[in-house]
């Protein structure tokens, strides 16, 4: 699950990107999303509330707005 050349590559990405993350995820960190989300150029980052790794699972609405959301903005 680890790949140490991941960030450093995600500079390449150049379309509009969304980096959702369950705010209780215990198996890949919040933070680590954030800096997903920060090595993407431009990419958004959105913290999914009561839900852990699976938020389009444990919380369809609040995910599915988001990326709603997102799409109607790019």
């Amino acid at each position: 699950m680890s790949d140490p050349t991941l960030l450093a590559r995600l500079g390449a990405v150049d379309v509009p990107a969304l980096v959702l993350y369950g705010e209780s995820d215990r198996v890949v960190t919040p933070d680590y999303g954030r800096a997903v989300a920060d090595a993407i150029p431009g990419a958004r980052f959105v913290l999914i509330p009561a839900a852990g790794h699976l938020p389009h699972l444990e919380n369809p609405d609040a995910t599915w707005s988001s990326i709603d959301t997102f799409l109607a903005e790019i």
